[in-house]
């Protein structure tokens, strides 16, 4: 069993946790918090005993193999590199950086180490994403493609009154590309590759935040709108159209509800499956690339965690979205 500790509180760290023990290959060694009252609460929730306060005193415990990290985007970067040059296997969650250089630089250091880094990504380990591929290459030539990704955020309200919303908080490397546009991005690279060109814009809070933004992606004969927003709530889905079909997918932060659409008939691709099992075949990636197993899928994962990042860094340079006042 790989003993791993975690990183943040939220509500994707309950589910990595419960998709973990699903999958067999992982033990909660320990949780990270910055105030003990609150981790030991969360701990004893998840059934551990083991409390850190201390990165410091995180990354020198001898007996744990991984982290798994859910903190504020911005600290991202800092706490993946203490641990791997603790020694510890990291899967981060999105994103993994905020630019592709620094993904580049800390995906270096883990292989220099022998250890793997990895973006936590959903999407890649949904069961029935092979048969997504299979399906495009069914629709013929493409024609366009629209990718969207468009959820109301909960915290909506308290923005409204003005309070701060630390997912809208630019200081801590967030707003809405950062949140659902880079499942938008992903998408694109992977079905359809690296766009030849890409065009940007965004809309803007108050704050200066990203509330919202589209992206264009020129793959020479089609182009593909890339769409997303938290203050807004999407009933369409996302669709890649080809002339002799179209590919839905309903979900694309999860590619759930997807379906093959020929000569007028829909047929569903694959069931849906729970989070928690598709966060369990996640974890199970993670494990396997840790054992030295499925390494040309390691290779895959990265090289499109590098492509993406490099696209999301044309669409901020485009849109103007900056960061921390960087």
């Amino acid at each position: 069993m790989i003993r791993y500790a975690t990183i943040g509180r939220g509500t994707i760290v309950d589910q990595f946790i419960a998709g973990a023990a699903l999958s067999g290959e992982f033990t909660l060694a320990a949780v990270y918090s910055r105030e003990e009252k609150t981790g030991r609460v969360f701990a004893q929730k998840h059934g551990c005993d083991r409390v850190y306060t201390s990165l410091d005193e995180l990354a020198s415990a001898p007996d744990i193999d991984a982290v798994y990290i859910a903190s504020p985007n911005s600290c991202h970067v800092p706490q993946s590199e203490q641990m791997l040059l603790a020694g510890k296997h990291v899967i981060c969650e999105k994103p993994i950086a905020t630019s592709a250089a620094e993904y580049r630089r800390l995906k270096a250091l883990a292989d220099a180490r022998g250890l793997v880094y990895m973006e936590a990504i959903i999407p890649l380990y949904v069961a029935g994403r092979a048969k997504i591929h299979e399906a495009l290459a069914s629709i013929g030539k493409i024609a366009s493609a629209r990718i969207d990704f468009a959820q109301l955020t909960s915290r909506y309200e308290a923005l409204q009154r003005g309070e701060q919303v630390n997912i809208f908080d630019m200081s801590l490397a967030a707003g809405t590309l950062m949140d659902l546009g880079v499942y938008c991005v992903y998408a694109a690279v992977d079905l359809l590759g690296v766009p030849q060109n890409i065009t940007a814009t965004a809309s803007y809070l108050p704050n200066g935040a990203d509330s919202g933004g589209t992206a264009l992606f020129d793959y020479g004969s089609f182009s593909a709108a890339l769409t997303y927003t938290k203050v807004g709530h999407s009933a369409v889905g996302s669709e890649i159209t080809g002339d002799k079909g179209t590919l839905v997918i309903e979900r694309i932060g999860l590619y759930v509800g997807t379906y093959l659409v020929q000569n007028g008939a829909k047929t569903r691709l694959f069931a849906d499956e729970p989070k928690e099992q598709l966060m369990s075949r996640e974890a199970a990636a993670f494990a396997a690339f840790i054992r030295g197993e499925n390494r040309e899928d390691y290779a895959r994962a990265s090289e499109l965690a590098d492509k993406v990042h490099t696209c999301m860094d044309t669409i901020k340079e485009k849109a103007n979205i900056v960061y921390g006042g960087k």
